[in-house]
């Protein structure tokens, strides 16, 4: 018992360290009850407007591939992306080049980032990388919010936004609401000087404020032919947020005025997890796998403990094989050593042993032999042929050779 329990105790062990130095560990989000998804029915996801788009017969499309495949959509131009910050599996530099470069065609980017609200599916989230992925969109830097506008927020259960002036995006929006299922954070939003990493990124003009200490919360920001659209809060948006009659509205001004006829409404899934491309994080993150892994494990660690011998039977006393011994040698010798070596080093070998010869020369050899009357002339001859062969390089039958020599050692016996 004491055998097996340690058996147990290293193999749990080199398991543990196996994880701890090969496997990647993922970022988890924490209470992730819904995802801002185009196929989630939850609060927190979009299948209400995917739904109410169909509806509309309004052309809609999931997109579950990187950036780079919206450069290939029909139409070229006057189409709708909605991107949700944080992402679960953060864009990287080249896609955020393409994204750009699609909305200067003359397409519309509606960003609804969690920097004021904070959805279930937010804490933990990559934050720096959100952040990243604004500065290269926008012209705007955002620094955390002073701790009494934290302290203001936290017991809140939603928060208004007003427009500040009349817009074609707000017209008939009364008042944008976000709703904080959690304590919310707040951010800073401030204009960037000089020329921005996204080229001709315009200066952002403010659409709507907070009402509860006057902050921005929604930007309009032009790029190239197309425009890029910021919302501070992510939940107007959400199946949950669409039943506030001033978010769908507000929705519904931007899909209106944005899209051109034939053009599309996207939903960037792909970076949300629902991926049609490999991806190591989102494989390595899904619980099935763990499970999997773990069900592995756990059926091995009772086939060795509970099938298997622990401790091995000493093999009993065996005699030397010798003719197997033999065998394997000459196997290996017939391998190595070339034929006509071996049947010149026979030869030479049988005619230093010979009985009768006083010297060990092989020329002197073959004079005795030629004296001997018990080996027949056309022996003698078919043995120095073979020997003359062997020394020259030809093919000699080393099966042949051997059985001649046997007959000739009887003979000279």
């Amino acid at each position: 018992m004491r055998e097996r329990l340690l058996t147990l105790l290293f193999a749990a062990g080199a398991l543990a360290l196996f994880y701890v130095l090969f496997f990647p560990k993922p970022h988890h989000r924490l209470n992730v009850q819904g995802l801002p998804l185009s196929t989630d029915a939850r609060p927190e996801g979009y299948l209400a407007i995917w739904r109410w788009l169909g509806r509309e017969h309004i052309r809609r499309v999931s997109l579950r591939h990187r950036y780079g495949r919206l450069l290939s959509l029909s139409p070229r131009e006057g189409n709708l992306l909605i991107v949700t910050l944080p992402q679960r599996l953060p864009a990287h530099g080249l896609e955020r080049a393409e994204l750009l470069r699609w909305v200067a065609r003359g397409n519309t980017l509606l960003i609804a980032a969690a920097l004021d609200d904070e959805p279930v599916w937010a804490p933990g989230a990559d934050d720096a990388a959100m952040m990243r992925f604004l500065a290269s969109t926008t012209r705007l830097t955002f620094t955390p919010a002073p701790a009494y506008t934290l302290l203001h927020s936290i017991g809140a259960r939603r928060l208004d936004i007003r427009p500040r002036a009349a817009q074609p995006l707000l017209a008939g929006v009364g008042r944008i609401t976000a709703l904080l299922p959690l304590p919310s954070r707040s951010w800073q939003a401030r204009p960037r000087d000089g020329r921005s990493s996204a080229g001709d990124l315009g200066l952002p003009l403010v659409l709507a404020a907070r009402t509860d200490n006057g902050a921005p919360a929604l930007w309009l920001q032009p790029l190239g032919a197309g425009q890029v659209i910021l919302s501070a809060v992510a939940s107007p948006f959400s199946n949950a947020g669409l039943t506030f009659s001033g978010n769908a509205r507000l929705l519904s001004n931007i899909i209106a005025w944005s899209r051109q006829p034939g053009g599309a409404v996207v939903f960037d899934d792909a970076h949300e997890g629902l991926a049609a491309f490999y991806n190591a994080r989102a494989f390595f993150a899904d619980p099935r796998l763990h499970a999997t892994l773990a069900w592995i494990v756990g059926l091995w660690l009772i086939f060795i403990l509970g099938s298997q011998p622990l401790r091995a039977r000493p093999p009993g006393r065996r005699p030397l094989d010798e003719a197997a011994y033999v065998e394997g040698s000459a196997r290996y010798l017939a391998a190595v050593v070339d034929p006509g070596d071996a049947a010149q080093r026979m030869i030479e070998d049988f005619l230093r042993e010979l009985p009768g010869q006083p010297s060990r020369a092989v020329a002197d050899a073959w004079q005795w032999l030629e004296g001997q009357r018990s080996i027949a002339s056309a022996d003698r001859e078919a043995l120095r042929a073979c020997y003359e062969r062997a020394r020259a390089g030809r093919h000699v039958d080393l099966v042949r050779l051997q059985n001649r020599l046997a007959q000739l050692r009887k003979a000279t016996a």
